[in-house]
Parts: structure tokens; sequence; C-alpha cells
């Protein structure tokens, strides 16, 4: 909706927006929100106001016009999106607004109002799980915390110590914070309250909510007074702190007394936590506080850039050499957005299983990588805890051993035995693995059945395959294995690692090693985590054939289970892959499997296209007839199980009816909706992937509250006789064809009794049973 500017519209005259203002009822007075004869909210009425009080007092807080001067068609669209038509803002029908209600809004005006600025989505479609935790801090009425502002700074006192704290309800009192605290584009803490505390030593203090608060947190550190803060320290996302929570590190003078803000990264970002303060080095001890005498130390300073590596801004590729059994004694730096990474280049000179451990205060980013800036072949690596390792099988070569902090804030220089790190690389020799060239390709003979595969250890020695096998721009298959293959019989066969994979595979045949292609593959149709079905129509027995396998992603290696089978293989499509073949659920817990599911291809409206996305790939289907007239939640974060990223549409009446809910992420990846439910209607319920070719299993947890629909939840047992039979068929037979009044056999809400209705009662044939 276009907010206004002014109460002169184009195509008004000054006199003519005055003429409209005087508008007034019968008795001479101005219509005002309640008013009865003031028209639907939902409709241009031609008067100021409308007649539900609670709707028009919701619109009319965003726009003065619609009450001051004339109820029109926008002021009508803006109350259907608000008021939800049938519920909305200060509806008692909309439900709670601390809980997942399932309907557009909620039953407190100012808090729905509050919320829905924030998030429309919450008003437009529904309540969920996302809106009932948002309301919790917008839509607190308790008093400001007693240490909001800093003249009201709680004192902690010297030393250690554990404090509980809660900034709902507190303002913004803080200064801006300097550049080099900027965060996302914000350098303001939202929502702060105060702390002091004075230092006892001359070493370092920590200060923390890093996995201890249920916000996104801020910290400052400020000397001074009040009035005239200075600045010390800040930051935003503490290393390894989940939920964006903050810890934040600092030298400290005995004697001086420091002002402790704590806030939130912006709005609607409060809530409690736990504050904790530790001071001295010790606080900071962990695996690693020294380097040892036999180390190799690590020639770059804190806060330089000399073995930057591929990154080194000069183009130079700058590295320090070390060799194979090196305990290396380096230090690392993350501050203000931008961290420290250490390059450290080494040679292998024969295929090697290599490792790095490391001993590190923080987590880290460990990586090999070749010495092929900027485009290396190969990077294979993880994040790493104290002690942790990283391994690789690596071809002969030259490479860098990559070491950072895992993150772009928290460890400044300074920051003692935080910024301290010790690895130690090691590499053993191995034979030749069988397969890593054509030359060499593995004789599998006439055979059928499968071959277990492991590409670790294997270089890249195929050449590129033809354009027409591009697949996002690559041509290359990375990291891999040959086999010979004789065809046993006449006919179509395939080759899959069809979720049968830990990697990215690709696929591909020739009639030699350096002859023809016959066919490729990388990403199978219905196969989960981008593994691969490649087919090969109309062999002939006896042909040989050359089969290459290996990964789409330089440097990446793994394990598959590779079929090779008569037919055109794949994985079996799930009954319920089309709507047509959906599964009837109930409440309780079901486990939901979309491997080898194929597109739907139904486009989803604007209001469920998160991130630009209409679609839901891989998606299978179920009905859902609700044993309550209530809110129903469908949830995947409850068992918090599932193995891929999940969407999923709720659908009311049939196939392609009315989106009611929708939801992509919820906790995490993973997918949660809450709609409104009666006990007259069918809901179809599609789940599937956010992303392209990616499938798994999840369980969902399917709960409904509110008045029971009788019959133990069959709708479709309406002669109550606790069966669905032939006899409520007979209620369906005398039902037939348009609904006038009261029609329970309209089992879909359709406002028609027919063929569809059968299929529902079909879905309830048997024994009713609570679920």
């Amino acid at each position: 909706m276009i907010r206004r500017t002014s109460l002169v519209r184009g195509g008004l005259s000054l006199a003519t927006a005055f003429a409209v203002s005087s508008v007034a009822a019968a008795g001479g007075d101005p219509f005002e929100c309640g008013d009865p004869e003031a028209g639907s909210c939902l409709e241009d009425t031609g008067t100021p106001a409308c007649s539900d009080a609670l709707c028009c007092n919701l619109v009319c807080e965003s726009d003065l016009f619609c009450c001051e001067v004339v109820w029109d068609a926008s002021c009508a669209d803006f109350a259907l999106t608000l008021c939800g038509g049938d519920s909305g803002c200060g509806d008692p029908a909309s439900g709670g607004c601390d809980v997942p209600n399932g309907t557009p809004g909620c039953d407190d005006l100012d808090c729905c109002t509050a919320v829905c600025n924030a998030d429309p989505y919450c008003c437009d479609t529904a309540w969920d799980s996302l809106c009932a935790a948002a309301s919790v801090t917008v839509c607190f009425d308790g008093p400001a915390p007693e240490n909001d502002l800093c003249a009201d700074a709680t004192d902690l006192g010297t030393g250690d110590s554990i404090t509980a704290f809660s900034t709902l309800g507190a303002i913004n009192d803080g200064p801006d914070l300097p550049a080099e605290c900027e965060s996302f584009g914000e350098v303001t803490i939202r929502g702060d309250i105060w702390f002091t505390w004075t230092a006892s030593t001359d070493e370092i203090v920590l200060i923390s909510t890093c996995n201890d608060a249920d916000f996104d947190t801020r910290l400052a550190l400020w000397t001074g007074d009040c009035d005239n803060l200075v600045f010390v320290a800040c930051n935003d996302d503490g290393l390894g702190c989940e939920g964006f929570t903050s810890q934040m590190i600092s030298p400290v003078t005995a004697g001086t007394t420091y002002y402790i803000q704590l806030g939130g990264f912006n709005p609607p970002a409060a809530g409690t936590g736990n504050l904790t303060v530790c001071e001295g080095d010790a606080c900071l001890a962990g695996c690693v506080d020294s380097c040892a005498k036999s180390d190799v130390i690590e020639t770059e300073f804190c806060g330089e850039d000399t073995n930057g590596g591929c990154n080194d801004p000069s183009g130079g590729n700058a590295s320090q050499p070390i060799n194979v059994g090196d305990s290396v004694c380096g230090n690392m730096w993350a501050s203000g957005g931008l961290r420290d990474t250490d390059w450290f280049d080494f040679t292998l000179d024969a295929v090697s299983n290599a490792s790095v451990t490391i001993d590190a205060n923080v987590s880290a980013v460990v990586l090999f990588i070749s010495q092929e800036c900027p485009d290396p072949s190969i990077v294979i690596g993880d994040v790493t805890e104290c002690g942790g390792a990283v391994t690789a099988c690596l071809p002969a070569g030259d490479y860098y051993v990559f070491v950072g902090p895992n993150g772009f804030d928290g460890i400044p220089c300074g920051s003692g035995p935080l910024n301290l790190y010790r690895f130690t690389l090691d590499a053993e020799p191995v034979e030749s693995v069988p397969g890593d060239v054509c030359d060499d390709a593995i004789d599998l003979g006439s055979f059928s059945g499968d071959v277990a595969v492991d590409t670790n250890c294997t270089g890249t020695d195929g050449a590129d395959l033809p354009i027409s096998c591009d697949s996002y721009g690559s041509v290359t298959i990375y990291g891999d294995l040959f086999y010979r293959w004789t065809v046993p019989t006449d006919g179509d066969w395939s080759v899959s690692t069809c979720n049968q994979a830990d990697f990215d595979t690709r696929l591909a045949a020739f009639d030699s090693c350096a002859g023809s292609l016959v066919a490729c593959n990388d990403d199978g149709v219905g196969c989960a985590n981008y593994s691969s079905l490649m087919s090969l129509p109309g062999l002939t027995a006896g042909t040989e054939l050359i089969i290459q396998i290996g990964a789409w992603e330089a440097g990446v290696q793994g394990t598959a289970t590779m079929t090779i089978a008569e037919g055109s293989g794949g994985p079996e499509v799930p009954e319920n892959d089309e709507c047509e073949g959906a599964t009837p659920i109930v409440d309780g817990s079901v486990v939901v499997s979309t491997l080898g599911a194929t597109d739907s291809g139904q486009v989803l409206p604007a209001e469920c296209a998160d991130f630009g996305n209409d679609q839901i790939y891989g998606d299978v289907w179920f009905t859902y007839q609700p044993a309550c007239a209530g809110n129903v939640t469908m949830s995947f974060c409850v068992a918090n199980d599932s193995t891929f990223d999940t969407k999923m549409a709720i659908y009311k009446g049939d196939c392609n009816g009315e989106i009611i809910a929708c939801n992509d992420d919820t906790c995490g990846l993973i997918s949660e909706v809450s709609f409104a439910t009666d006990c007259e209607s069918v809901y179809y319920v599609r789940i599937g992937s956010y992303g392209i070719n990616t499938t798994g299993t999840a369980t969902l947890d399917v709960s409904c509250t509110g008045d029971d629909c009788g019959s133990d939840g069959c709708s479709a047992d309406f002669n109550d006789d606790g069966m669905v039979d032939g006899a409520d068929y007979g209620f369906i037979l005398a039902a037939w064809g348009p609904c006038t009044g009261s029609c329970p056999e309209d089992l879909n809400g359709d406002d028609v009794v027919d063929g569809a209705d059968v299929g529902q009662l079909l879905i309830q044939w048997g024994e009713c049973s609570t679920p």
C-alpha cells in the first residue's frame, strides 16, 4: 500500500478534499470507528471510518486518512490485509498472540499491529511460531529494566561474575559505536542495558553472552562517564557462539571502572540471558598457551599480512614454507568484520594420506589447498576445535595449509592465548589407487550389481567432457576412477549412484579410453544430494565400455555404491508422488520420505515464494482430515531430524484449492505451519524441498487443538455408528449436487457434494479410531 504524504490526492482539488472530509452521519457528527452506519471495513464506504471498531482502529493507526477523510478502496484493501476479513488484529476469533494460532493476526490489537508492522506475513497469511516468538519481545508491556539507562548501571564490583539479565522493555541509551564495530551496516546497540565493573589486574577481561542468551546480542565496553564515554572494545557475534550471541575480550587496567553496554543487534532483538565476566589471562587458557622450542614459528606478526597466499592483495601469493613433520606455532585474529588467514606451503612427492592436527583455543578453519591461485582444483578441510584434525588423501604436488579463525570478529590482536594456535603436518605415502587412470581401469567383466566406490586419493585423469555434458558451467569429472565393463545382454542398462553416495557424483561412459562419449549424467532425477543416474539404452551384449565416476567439484572425495542394472534404473517413485495419490495422515508423528519424488510443478503465490523461489521441489502429498475444529500445527521442528531443506504448503479442499498456509524455514532450514481447521474440510499437505535435486527423510509432528469434531475424527461417519461404510455412502448419494444450508456430506468444503467427496469418504473407510 502506498503511504499518503498529503490529504490532497492527484485529481482532487483542495476544495474537493475538504468537502470529502466533512461527510457526516445523519445526526451531523463525523462517523467514528465502530459506528454501524459507517459501512463495512472491507468496502469503499465513501465516509470516514468503518463499522468494525477493532479493524478500523488498526488501519487508522497506520493511515489516518481513512478515519479523518474517507474510507476508500485503499483503506478497504489495507483492512483486508490487516484484519483478514473473518479475523485479524484484535479479533478474539484470531487466537492468542503468544501461540501459533493459524489465522492471520491475533487477538491483541496493539501487539498484533506491532508484530505485523515488522513481519507482514503474520497478518497477510498466518500467525505462525515466528510471529508468536516475536510477540514476546515486541509486545512486552512490563516495566523497563532498572539498568536501562547508563546513569542507572548495575555495579558488578570486581573479579568474576555471572549475572542474569533482561533487556525486555529497554530503550536505546548509548552512543553509536565507532566504524570498526560496524556489523551488517549497523553501529547502534538496540534496547540496551548497562553495567559497571572495576578491573583488579592489568591483564584481560572476557565479557560474554556466548550460548547463554535467547536473542541476537551485542556488547560494548567503555570508560569515562555516561556523559563522556570513551570506547574500548565491542563484539556482535562471538566465535563459536550460537544464535548470534556475543563474546568480547579486551586488555584492562587495574583500578579502572568500565561501563558494559549490552543490547540487541536490531529490533526486535531483545530477551533474557546471563552475562559472564571473567578477569585475567587464565580465562583464555585452553589447549594451548605457548609455543614449544621445537616449533616452526610463524613469521607474520599479529595485524600484518605477509602470508596471505591466494588472498594476498599484491597477487604475489605470499606464503611461509614448511615441511611434512613440522609443528608450527602461529597467531590469528578476527576483528571488525576482518580476519587473518595464514598460508603455509609444502610439497608432496607421492600420493599421500595427509593430516593437520591443530590445537587452538577458538574455532578454526583448516584447509588443504592446491597451489593454483586464484582457482585451486583441490580445497579440502573443515572447521575444527582444540585437538581437531583434517585429513585428506592428496596426489603428488604443491599445496598450502590454510589456517584462520572461524569468524570475523571477537579476537583482536592482544587477546592472549586466543590468538595462538599450533598444528602438526603429517603425510604417509600410499600405493597408487587402482583405476585412478583410464589405462589402469578396473575390469568388471560381464557384470550387473553393486560396486563399492571410494574416490579418496584419486587424481583427475579424464579429459573434459563434450559441451553436451555441461552442468552448471562444468565439463570436468574431478577425482575420478575408471571401470571397464562388458555388457551382459542386449537391451537398456543404467549406471547409478542415486541416493547411494556421500558426495556430489558425476558419471560418464565411453567406448574406449580415448574414444567417443556414449552417455553422461551429473544429477539424476529424484536422486538426493546431487547423486547420479546414467541411462545406457539399446546396448549390445559383449560391447565393452569405460565407465568414469568422480565428483562435480574439485577437491571433493567420498564413497558411493555404483549400481549397474538392466532397465532405466533410478529410485522408486513414492506412491504419493502426485496429489492424486495423496496418503492420509492423522495427529501424531509420521516419517516423511521424498526419496525418488518428482516435481509437481504447481506455482506458489508470492507470499510463499521465499528468497524468490515459488516452487516446492521433489514433493510428496498427504491428506489431513482434522479431528478438531481449531488450530493445527504441522512441524518438522519437533523431531528436528530432517536430512534435507524442507518446504511445505497446505491446500484446502483439493489439490488446486486455496493455499491457506506455507513455510520454508522456521527452525534453521526446517519447516512448520499452523492453520485454522473446521470439521467439514479436508486439507492437502504438500511437502518437498527448497532446492532442486534435494530429497530426504524427516519426521512430521501433527497436532490439533480445539473443539472435538466427534466420531473420533471421522467426518464421513454421518450416522455416528463408529464406522465409515456403505450406509454413509448413502448419505452422500442423498445429498448429491449443490449444497443448500448445512452440508456435512460436502467433505472437501467446495459447496458441492460430488465425486471428490466420495474420494474423501473412501480415505476414511473402515472403523473410526482416535488418532
